[in-house]
């Protein structure tokens, strides 16, 4: 497939597929757990490897929407106690844009969430930061650890702004999170009826040209 030159903007029809695929990677990163990093991690599709399948084949539907060739492979290791990692791969001449796209969707995305809510808002607006809390959702539970108590459904991050990204994205649908710092990792949580209804919203089985 030949890729044209990044562009500074992800154009509308695209980004909740790519803001999805952008928050997967995020969730996937524990290397600074719960550390404000100096500059935004840039999500990089060249390390995408998940514990969980789902995760591995949501990454690889949504890259395909959007026109990339991704796979998904399985690696196992670890002798008498084996472990299994889920490997989403692209071809290398697509990698750079890939992760250039998810770069500026995550930045395009993070920004329709985190920013003031203003009155007289556009109803198209509103459903714009729905569909894209929703997605911010549903690549946590999907690829977040999670933590199960009675009450609550956890999800284990490794990244600030990704909880940051959650706890406003519930709010957005309604939904009150709450954040708890674990050793290694933050911690945020919804009751399990929140977590269904963010699951249950599902992206068209193709992103229109």
């Amino acid at each position: 497939m030949n890729h044209a030159p990044a562009r500074t903007v992800v154009l509308a029809r695209a980004l909740p597929a790519a803001f999805e695929a952008a928050c997967l990677l995020h969730c996937a990163d524990v290397s600074a757990a719960g550390r404000r990093r100096a500059e935004p991690p840039t999500p990089t599709t060249g390390a995408a490897e998940f514990d969980q399948p789902p995760a591995a084949t949501r990454l690889t539907w949504l890259l395909t929407a959007l026109g990339y060739d991704a796979t998904q492979e399985q690696l196992s290791g670890g002798g008498r106690r084996q472990y299994h990692l889920q490997r989403v791969v692209l071809p290398d001449p697509q990698r750079i844009p890939a992760d250039r796209m998810l770069g500026t969707a995550w930045r395009q995305g993070r920004l329709v969430l985190l920013q003031a809510e203003t009155l007289g808002a556009s109803a198209l607006r509103h459903a714009q930061r729905a569909t894209l809390a929703h997605a911010a959702w549903r690549a946590a539970l999907l690829a977040g650890g999670r933590r199960r108590r009675a009450d609550m459904i956890g999800v284990s991050l490794g990244d600030q702004e990704m909880a940051a990204v959650l706890v406003r994205a519930a709010r957005l649908v309604g939904v009150t999170a709450e954040v708890t710092r674990r050793p290694g990792c933050l911690i945020v949580a919804i009751p399990p009826a929140a977590a269904s209804f963010l699951m249950a919203t599902r992206l068209p089985t193709a992103i229109p040209a």
